[in-house]
């Protein structure tokens, strides 16, 4: 009786999962300009205008692909000194920069937004798409250092001292067991932030301070003209993108000690 119930429940949630989904993309065929479900003259105009033709939606898209990617991997490589680091010697001031670096993640968005709008204006960089990437890079830093982290975690000591035995150096080392043991958490990484930054609103609302516009805020400076099937467009891409992000994660991430599993049971 659990059981059947359990199969009840999971299937209740997988609608209440896909109805919303299964409706954004029906709406981003109307061939019109508004948005009807079911959709009105089904066409994939929409989606040609969003990815090719419409020049404000591709620039926006590009925008967010130039800060997803750039803070990303800017997170990735400020995330690697502090995680080995700490591993390696477990030092207080690499402690310290660990949480200090969690902490933009752990603050409300719309204060760290207003906190860098005035940073960057100060610095003169408000307005800029390289302070919207560091900008986002610092907001999503915590993804890769607790990734790292797990991985750098996971690794088995003893590699490292029979390494050790045989005379190799700790560059050797480095390069051949901590890094390629500690690959896919670093991938994993660097998609959450990847992932996240794509979809991010409040940050880059206030850093982009209306110079350029990314996917979210052009969403955003649409809505004044009302919901449109351009808009489902780019709905539809950041569920691809999510999609996408978190099933390399699952098939090349280790996604059980990501989630917090206990590996020590197996």
């Amino acid at each position: 009786m659990l059981r059947v119930f359990g199969h009840l429940f999971m299937a209740l949630a997988a609608i209440v999962v896909v109805l919303p989904i299964a409706v954004v993309c029906s709406a981003a065929l109307n061939g019109g300009r508004t948005m009807y479900f079911p959709p009105e003259d089904p066409t994939l105009a929409r989606f040609t205008e969003f990815f090719v033709s419409e020049p404000v939606w591709t620039r926006a898209l590009a925008n967010s692909v130039i800060v997803a990617l750039g803070s990303s991997t800017l997170a990735v490589l400020l995330a690697w000194p502090i995680c080995y680091r700490l591993w390696k010697s477990g030092s207080r001031h690499s402690a310290t920069l660990a949480a200090l670096g969690s902490i933009p993640f752990a603050l409300p968005p719309i204060v760290f937004g207003v906190g860098l709008g005035f940073f960057w204006a100060f610095l003169g960089g408000l307005g800029s798409i390289w302070a919207g990437i560091v900008s986002h890079a610092a907001l999503f830093l915590a993804l890769p250092l607790v990734t790292i982290s797990i991985g750098l975690q996971a690794i088995d000591r003893a590699h490292l001292d029979a390494a050790a035995t045989m005379g190799a150096t700790d560059g050797v080392i480095f390069r051949t067991i901590v890094l390629p043991q500690t690959l896919p958490y670093t991938i994993s990484g660097f998609f959450f932030a990847l992932v996240l930054s794509f979809n991010e609103f409040i940050v880059m609302f206030f850093v982009s301070a209306s110079a350029f516009a990314t996917v979210t805020l052009q969403i955003f400076n649409s809505l004044r003209n009302g919901y449109t099937p351009t808009m489902a467009v780019a709905a539809v891409a950041f569920i691809a993108v999510s999609i996408a992000v978190f099933s390399a994660v699952a098939r090349w991430g280790d996604l059980p000690r990501l989630m917090g599993a206990d590996q020590s049971r197996h």
